[in-house]
């Protein structure tokens, strides 16, 4: 299974315990088996007549990875190192991957473990990864920059289509292009950007050794 595979893996459901080792092929084994236990749970109990519905909308669900603000937790970190090393903080601090959901981080009630773009709450465990895909931004209304509420990283904000000022080339051209949606600089971006064009999974593990 790619990198990428992985990634969705721990996108459904979570990382696994730092001991556990698989190889690549005991990963895609895995999201395989996890996806028709997933399944078998959707139909066990829907009407009979309702079956194939409740499959054909399931299918069309994961078909597309979740959006970033569906994910409660930045739980998903591409680089292994660091996910291994937030595992072993945890574990020493007596802390587990599963997500608190009834507590709100900040950067003023809470702190923080750092490491690089990783910031994890000392006293949930809850991951935020702050880069350029962070989702914990408010706008300063000073400066119209977007701050993070739990890092203080300041980023630049985005401008509505609104707010651009119309291309004269564009205008006089008349039909163009449809332009491809921004998704930010981050990992997750590059790694998008990197594999977008790949036309199989060698392909798509060699791209990533740039990300």
């Amino acid at each position: 299974m790619s990198p990428y595979g992985v990634c969705l893996y721990c996108m459904r459901w979570g990382f696994l315990p730092p001991a556990t080792k698989l190889c690549e092929n005991a990963w895609k084994k895995l999201y395989i088996q996890r996806d028709e236990e997933d399944m078998v749970k959707l139909v066990r109990n829907c009407p009979p007549e309702f079956k194939e519905y409740y499959v054909q909308m399931n299918a069309a669900k994961r078909s597309q990875a979740p959006l970033p603000s569906q994910v409660k937790d930045d739980c998903i970190i591409l680089d292994k190192t660091v996910a291994d090393q937030v595992s072993i903080w945890k574990s020493r601090r007596g802390l587990t991957d599963k997500v608190v959901t009834d507590h709100a981080c900040s950067g003023e009630t809470c702190s923080y473990f750092k490491l690089g773009d990783v910031f994890v709450c000392e006293k949930t465990g809850n991951v935020h990864v702050c880069d350029d895909t962070c989702r914990e931004v408010i706008m300063d209304p000073t400066n119209e920059l977007l701050v993070c509420t739990i890092s203080g990283h300041c980023f630049d904000r985005w401008l509505l289509p609104s707010e651009m000022e119309p291309d004269p080339d564009q205008q006089q051209g008349g039909v163009t292009d449809e332009a491809e949606p921004f998704m930010g600089s981050g990992r997750f971006a590059r790694a998008y950007l990197l594999g977008y064009n790949c036309d199989d999974d060698k392909e798509l593990e060699a791209a990533l050794r740039f990300c």
